[in-house]
């Protein structure tokens, strides 16, 4: 049975890594805490709800259209409203995501209402029996997912010209300004990236769970979780810390109760980052690979 909740767990981890790559990629090279995070995980699965309903299309089909949506939408909201900030310090950009937060939730509200959606599809009520335990599909879809973008995104860091840039910026951005990168497109960009993959995230939320105008601020804080463990910044850090956080979960449920599952793993959190600062798997200084 310990066993059966081991590989319950490894699964849900990935559904947690998918929701908080955006997060650790912004702060990996913006060094920026982006707390309009969970609103774009939100609002994508409300988009994506949108799209099933208005043309029929299986919501992991709908992707097609939302991710570069949403891809678009976050690139205008970094260049125009947060750029101009970045001079004025990181608490300035705090406040700002934060209304951004704020903002979001009032418009999902009053468009959506506060009712309650979920996504349909037909794998959403399905299992996969591995080694004798049945795991949600959806959850191994998730899990895929995390995988195949942390290893994509990896790859773009280290072997594209613009993953060299980014990095680069990521480092050092005046000293990337003065051998000609543009560093405000590159964070432009960036954050266009990030609220990319959070919409993938945030598709893979709707088909698992429920989801609500203010739904954003509870995945908020499981993504601050995911990659405070795995380390900020770190994209292989945060999958690590998905499915970390997963088992944990898991586990905790199994032994304690589901009610405690929360306080076990903030508890863990706490300990962590009194033992290891940088989280489990991340250094001193982050580097968004």
């Amino acid at each position: 049975m310990f066993f059966y909740h081991l590989i319950d767990g490894l699964f849900l981890g990935g559904l947690y890594a998918s929701i908080a790559l955006g997060l650790t990629l912004v702060f990996g090279v913006m060094k920026m805490v982006n707390l309009a995070q969970g609103e774009f995980l939100i609002g994508a699965a409300y988009l994506t709800y949108t799209v099933t309903t208005l043309v029929h299309l299986d919501p992991l089909l709908s992707l097609l259209i939302v991710v570069p949506v949403i891809f678009v939408i976050s690139y205008a909201v970094q260049r125009i409203l947060l750029n101009p900030l970045i001079k004025r310090g990181m608490e300035t950009l705090l406040v700002a995501t934060f209304g951004l937060s704020l903002i979001a939730q009032t418009a999902f509200t009053l468009i959506f209402g506060n009712n309650t959606l979920s996504l349909n599809a037909p794998y959403t009520l399905t299992g996969i029996t591995i080694f004798g335990d049945t795991v949600r599909t959806i959850y191994i879809i998730a899990f895929v997912a995390a995988v195949l973008m942390v290893v994509g995104m990896y790859l773009i860091l280290t072997r594209l010209r613009f993953g060299k840039a980014v990095r680069a910026a990521a480092e050092d951005p005046a000293a990337a300004a003065s051998v000609g990168i543009d560093v405000p497109l590159v964070y432009g960009v960036t954050f266009g990236v990030a609220a990319a993959l959070s919409a993938i995230g945030g598709t893979l939320i709707g088909l698992s769970y429920g989801f609500g105008p203010t739904s954003g601020s509870e995945w908020l804080l499981r993504s601050f979780v995911v990659i405070v463990l795995g380390g900020m910044g770190s994209l292989w850090g945060a999958l690590l810390g998905g499915i970390l956080v997963g088992v944990i979960e898991e586990v905790t449920a199994s032994i304690v109760g589901a009610q405690y599952r929360d306080l076990i793993v903030f508890a863990f959190l706490v300990l962590i980052l009194i033992i290891r600062p940088q989280g489990l798997f991340g250094q001193k200084v982050s580097v968004a690979i």
